[in-house]
């Protein structure tokens, strides 16, 4: 039977098989399984750990022309603890269509890294989706990415008005817990109502029988959700009248009921102990086996099995059992099957305590705030602490964030849908039955078991960049379009410090270069090494994914009320690029590695320090010793000198021969190039082996401007822009440290004093932080976030107030 659980839990189908080798074995199921599912599981994740990423951002309201400052985090989705797989972050803002507004490369350094996205100016106003992952995350679902929801205000182009448009589609959805309703077995369903702009609507629910009898009614709760108990009949269709907050009302058939089946209902047994009680209407199925499954996060928490006695089977679990976080409670029967599953949610103990303390509660324009940030662990020791701080001007557009690193990693991010105000969950005026809907309401998407079951290994078709920055693609034959496997690929960055990678195409055609630390968007050349009779183009693979979760964001429409809000905003955007665009477009400035791939060469040759020739035989032959011109079959043949020959013979084959870093095939065409756009000349006059290639002997040349210099490139060279790691960009902030600064005429209409995404506590778990305030009084918020080497999240919020002076 395809049922609700097969669709929500795919995985799940799998699960039972595991089980099963376990009763084949003939040792009691409940007894064993514990043990041989958390071997199966520890295999499994030495074959391939998940990573999870989370983005703090300077803030979450932006207009147009701004900069989105942010800092990310990687960490192993089992543990939380940071993990140093990826080099590389990729940084996405799609809008509600999933279509891409900005892309950004980041490069990543012991598990994290800190960007920036310019916000243009041509930019709709509306909601977005910020999405992060890495190269290895590509190789799980996308509802795995980190996502988060921006606002983005273009004032100079018409704003989305929710209010002046009809919400005529409402999407109402039900869900039984454990997957279905069953005839005659009490259910408990849950719901949730949101208007087609996906924001949730207040509600109140009629359940009506074929007859028209009022069955069971409900209210939402909290952000539409809400849930009602009653015992379906027979063959009897039941029908849900919505009543929403606004006045419409709307219609909806709730799932139909099985006429043979399982229900499952968790509850508090009392305060230590969890009560999952399995019914089914069958009398004949009473000593039926049923086993029940925990897990946390990948990690076996509980199997317990037991038999249906007068149609029920209940299970008691001390709650120590699941772990912080979300769990999964599956219940299979004898057959192999998964009958009934749910989630179940249990708080975390306290993580990193974060403690900020400014030095005053009320500053001046300009004024010097110097800040003291202090890092404990739960047992109130000093922690060391991974942290970025923002500083912000609070207002009614601009409001503290929903979501921070602690409700991601132990809420939203094990989740597949929108959550609305996560934080709202971790304050006191959430109730059990809040969280219990959110869980109802939500599937599990993390593993898939027939691979931990079948003992298959992943095939994960994309690398992590542990190294550094992965440029992939496809070398085929140019006459045929064939995958060409087994033919060597290069791709240079060409320049004064020219970049050189090769690499060997595999069965499938497939290559990949580590190009490490290639900054901005450089123009890239990518040959594929022709032979005697093909030739080869590359064909560069799109380094983003193109697989997006199926999640909707409420669109965001500025309320009129708040227009003058908007408008300082805006003005302050505006002030900020007209006075310091330069010093906030500004781009850090980084150490160049010259080191060619050779390292050293054999000799160096400047050629205006000689006599210019006008053909490239003749440098060769007069200056150039350790290169031997030759002819074969009427066609010019190039040798080096192999300095390893104690006979000082030549090798045998050509050697490697660069331009400007790129490498050159046609050696006629060489010779005919014109000398005098050279500058330099080297030789490498020894075998090189460089990866699993070796060159018998190296000719690299350097044009004047490192750019070919009118060199004509064969027509199967690939040449184009690509996109290498951003050039970060430096917070600009102004410091008004003498009076005569302070005095200046310059304004500063910061509304973010301060961005800080480095910030490491040391053994005493202190840091002193220090910045200016600007020329907008107003309540500002210092938020931090951060996490411990143990994997411990923590997020700490002060406020001060900012006045004008008074004269």
């Amino acid at each position: 039977m395809i049922n609700y659980v097969e669709k929500y839990y795919p995985f799940s189908v799998k699960l039972f098989a595991c089980l099963c080798a376990l009763s084949l074995s003939g040792v009691g199921m409940a007894q064993t399984a514990d043990a041989f599912l958390t071997a199966k599981f520890n295999e499994y994740q030495q074959q391939g750990v998940q990573e999870k990423m989370f983005l703090h951002t300077d803030k979450e309201f932006y207009v147009a022309g701004e900069i989105c400052w942010f800092k990310i985090y990687s960490v192993d989705a089992k543990f939380h603890k940071p993990l140093n797989l990826s080099k590389v972050a990729y940084i996405e803002l799609l809008d509600n269509n999933n279509k891409v507004v900005l892309q950004s490369k980041i490069e990543m350094d012991s598990s994290t890294g800190h960007g920036s996205l310019y916000v243009p100016v041509t930019i709709n106003s509306g909601s977005y989706k910020l999405r992060a992952y890495s190269n290895w995350m590509k190789n799980f679902d996308a509802s795995l990415f980190f996502e988060k929801t921006l606002t983005i205000v273009n004032t100079q182009k018409a704003t989305q008005q929710t209010a002046a448009v009809a919400a005529t589609s409402y999407d109402v959805r039900f869900f039984p817990e454990g997957g279905n309703l069953v005839a005659g077995l009490q259910s408990k369903v849950a719901f949730s109502v949101k208007d087609r702009f996906g924001s949730s609507v207040d509600s109140k629910l009629f359940i009506l029988a074929g007859n028209k009898d009022t069955v069971a009614t409900a209210s939402s709760q909290k952000f539409g959700m809400g849930s009602f108990v009653f015992t379906p009949k027979n063959e009897q269709r039941y029908t849900a009248v919505v009543q929403l907050g606004n006045g419409v009302v709307v219609t909806r058939e709730l799932p139909a009921a099985y006429k043979t089946g399982y229900v499952m209902q968790l509850t508090d047994a009392d305060e230590r102990r969890l009560k999952v009680e399995v019914s089914n209407a069958d009398v004949g199925a009473d000593g039926d086996m049923l086993y029940l499954f925990i897990q946390t996060r990948g990690t076996v928490k509980a199997v317990q099995g037991g038999s249906l006695q007068n149609g029920k089977a209940v299970f008691m679990i001390d709650k120590l059992k699941p772990g912080a976080g979300i769990s999964q409670f599956t219940v299979f029967n004898a057959d192999k099957k998964p009958l009934c599953e749910r989630l179940y949610f249990k708080y975390p103990l306290p993580g990193l305590d974060i403690s900020l303390k400014p030095d005053a509660p009320v500053y001046t324009t300009r004024q010097k705030i110097n800040l003291s940030v202090s890092a404990f662990t739960p047992n109130k020791q000093p922690a060391l602490a991974d942290m970025s701080m923002t500083v912000f001007r609070l207002d009614s557009l601009q409001q503290p964030a929903q979501s921070t690193i602690h409700e991601y990693l132990w809420l939203i991010g094990e989740l597949p849908g929108f959550v609305e105000s996560p934080s709202y969950y971790f304050t006191a005026a959430s109730t059990a039955s809040d969280i219990d809907h959110l869980m109802l309401v939500n599937g599990w998407r993390r593993f898939r078991w027939e691979e931990i079951v079948n003992n298959e290994k992943p095939l994960f078709k994309f690398a992590p960049e542990q190294k550094g920055m992965l440029v992939t693609g496809k070398i085929v034959n140019s006459k045929t379009g064939q995958a060409a496997p087994n033919v060597r690929g290069y791709l240079s960055v060409p320049g004064s410090n020219p970049l050189f990678r090769t690499s060997l195409s595999d069965e499938k055609g497939m290559v990949k270069f580590e190009m490490n630390k290639m900054l901005g968007t450089p123009g890239i050349i990518v040959q594929g090494a022709p032979d005697d009779s093909n030739t080869y183009r590359v064909e560069i693979n799109n380094a983003y994914s193109d697989d997006f979760a199926d999640r909707i964001i409420p669109i965001y429409a500025v309320p009129f009320k708040y227009q003058q809000t908007l408008a300082a905003h805006n003005l302050s955007a505006q002030v900020e690029n007209v006075y310091n665009g330069p010093m906030r477009m500004k781009v850090q400035e980084r150490e160049i590695d010259t080191t060619k791939f050779y390292h050293h060469p054999n000799e160096i040759y400047f050629l205006d320090s000689y006599t210019r020739f006008t053909t490239v035989e003749e440098v060769l032959r007069e200056y150039v010793y350790s290169v031997g011109v030759r002819r074969r079959n009427g066609k010019f043949f190039l040798l080096v000198y192999n300095d390893a020959d104690k006979y000082n013979g030549m090798f045998d084959k050509q050697p490697l021969i660069l331009l400007d870093g790129v490498p050159l095939f046609d050696v006629e065409k060489f010779m005919r190039y014109d000398p005098l756009k050279i500058r330099r000349l080297e030789t490498v006059t020894r075998r090189y082996f460089y990866g699993n290639t070796a060159f018998d002997g190296i000719i690299n040349m350097f044009t004047y401007n490192g750019d070919l210099q009118g060199y004509e490139l064969d027509p199967e060279t690939t040449v184009i822009d690509y996109e290498g790691l951003q050039l970060q960009r430096e917070f600009y902030a102004p410091g008004y440290e003498t009076n005569l600064k302070a005095a200046s005429r310059i304004p500063d209409f910061r509304n973010v004093l301060s961005w800080m995404p480095n910030i490491k506590t040391g053994k005493d778990g202190q840091y002193q932080a220090g910045f200016y305030s600007s020329d907008l009084p107003g309540k500002y918020m210092v938020e931090v976030q951060g996490i411990t080497p143990n994997g411990e999240p923590g997020v700490g919020r002060t406020f001060f107030e900012v006045r004008k002076p008074v004269k």
